[in-house]
């Protein structure tokens, strides 16, 4: 083991190196080798801090290259105020699966931006209606963006509404998405922009839903990103038992995605999970037949999805010579 060393990858190291197709590539392909039982069981721990929370995610992909990997992330929504911090900061830890070897450690935030944006993108894919596309964006993060460009990528937007609470940050948001993209972009109240938009993302940290379920008109497709652990909740739970709800993960929506209010409140139970995202992929299940359907997809992130993406940076420079290196076993 003397000559190996576990590579160092710092946000500038890569940031530049993978397109949103890249990683919406990545994490299709993620999904799939899910799908194939190709895949180490996923895992999801939550743990709650005093200002904040904590996810560590855990999965592995067995394709051309077996890879295990854990994504430990901490949300504390407070920390651009006080500390001039992200408010999302963490590590992504990727090993070989044939012998434990650590091979890199990444900075998480780019990663799971992206990855979670790309997620949305290849549902979309899937589950769009076949009608010009009105997009409507709850929420005016750096997720909100990320969400914009991925679905830019897989769709043929006609206009974008974007609401959210705080009006000056959504109408700084605004200008900055109009400079960069070519479509309509205007702010609009919360109930406004879900009745006139038929592809629908909620990326918010909710732990309150505001999406009412009669604000949402047939054939409407709803990526749920906000939730993704206890108690988060930015959809009226009755809507999930009027829709079709597609899992990437079933086993996570169900405790900690949107699901998770519908089934503690006996709306719905497991089995009532349309399918997971891979599964789409395959073709094993039809997605949109119906243009009257409604689908939700319930976005909680997945380990094979980071894992996936952390494994394209690595195999792309793990030759480069700028990219510091560590033996943990010297």
């Amino acid at each position: 083991m003397k000559n190996r060393k576990t590579r160092l990858f710092n946000r500038s190291s890569f940031q530049h190196l993978l397109t949103m197709k890249d990683y919406i590539d990545a994490v299709e392909q993620a999904h799939l080798l899910q799908a194939e039982n190709k895949i180490i069981p996923t895992n999801l721990i939550h743990a709650n801090a005093p200002e904040g929370e904590y996810h560590i995610k855990t999965g592995g992909l067995l394709g051309e290259r077996a890879y295990y990997g854990l994504k430990a992330n901490g949300g504390f929504f407070s920390n651009q105020q006080k500390h001039n911090l992200p408010n999302i900061l963490g590590i992504i830890y990727l090993s070989d699966a044939h012998n434990a070897y650590p091979l890199a450690i990444f900075a998480s935030s780019l990663i799971s931006k992206m990855r979670t944006a790309a997620a949305t993108a290849v549902a979309a894919k899937y589950l769009k209606p076949s009608a010009p596309i009105r997009l409507g964006v709850i929420g005016y993060g750096s997720q909100a963006e990320a969400q914009i460009n991925a679905l830019v990528s897989v769709a043929d937007i006609e206009c974008i509404k974007v609401a959210g609470r705080n009006k000056e940050k959504l109408a700084n948001f605004v200008q900055l998405m109009q400079e960069k993209i070519n479509i309509p972009i205007e702010t609009d109240d919360i109930k406004t922009t879900c009745l006139s938009s038929n592809v629908i993302v909620t990326c918010t940290p909710s732990t309150k839903y505001f999406v009412e379920r009669d604000w949402i008109q047939k054939g409407t497709f709803i990526a749920a990103v906000g939730a993704d652990s206890p108690g988060k909740n930015e959809l009226d739970p009755y809507l999930m038992v009027d829709s079709k709800i597609v899992a990437d993960i079933k086993s996570q929506v169900i405790k900690v995605g949107e699901s998770q209010h519908a089934i503690n409140k006996n709306l719905i139970n497991p089995s009532s999970i349309y399918c997971e995202l891979g599964q789409l992929i395959t073709g094993a299940i039809n997605g949109r037949k119906d243009e009257n359907d409604i689908f939700i997809y319930d976005s909680t992130g997945t380990a094979i999805q980071d894992v996936a993406a952390a494994a394209y940076i690595y195999e792309k420079l793990k030759d480069d010579p700028s990219i510091k290196c560590i033996d943990f076993f010297a």
